[in-house]
């Protein structure tokens, strides 16, 4: 019902709004869970970096980090009514390919940083 007369841009800013329509609480809890898993994961990443001395990486973690939880907040106030809207897109979800993209190139940082740390503490 939401999707086909009430939201304004139902597939970009309020894609989350669709997610809890059909997929219920538990979807939507689901949804949050991921990301914040996938927050603490990058946060995790950030503190092995730092701990084998490469700050930039380190850095670089905590920034993305900040990045995607900042996005999800907005874009959450956004589809419950507490923000005005921003067009800002849910991270991962939301349609649009430059959204995506840039996701995507700051997930890859992340898992190079990973990647770097993992091998630095084997050595």
């Amino acid at each position: 019902v939401q999707k086909l007369f009430y939201l304004p841009e139902a597939h970009t800013d309020f894609i989350f709004s669709i997610l809890a329509e059909e997929l219920g609480l538990v979807g939507a809890l689901i949804t949050l869970g991921l990301f914040a898993l996938m927050i603490l994961r990058i946060f995790r990443v950030g503190r092995q970096s730092e701990q084998v001395k490469h700050f930039y990486a380190a850095y670089l973690c905590y920034g993305v980090g900040v990045v995607f939880a900042v996005q999800v907040l907005i874009n959450l106030g956004v589809n419950t009514g507490l923000l005005p809207t921003k067009g800002l897109t849910l991270p991962l979800i939301s349609y649009g390919g430059s959204s995506l993209l840039g996701s995507g190139i700051m997930l890859g940082l992340v898992f190079r940083a990973d990647y770097e740390s993992r091998k630095k503490a084997e050595e």
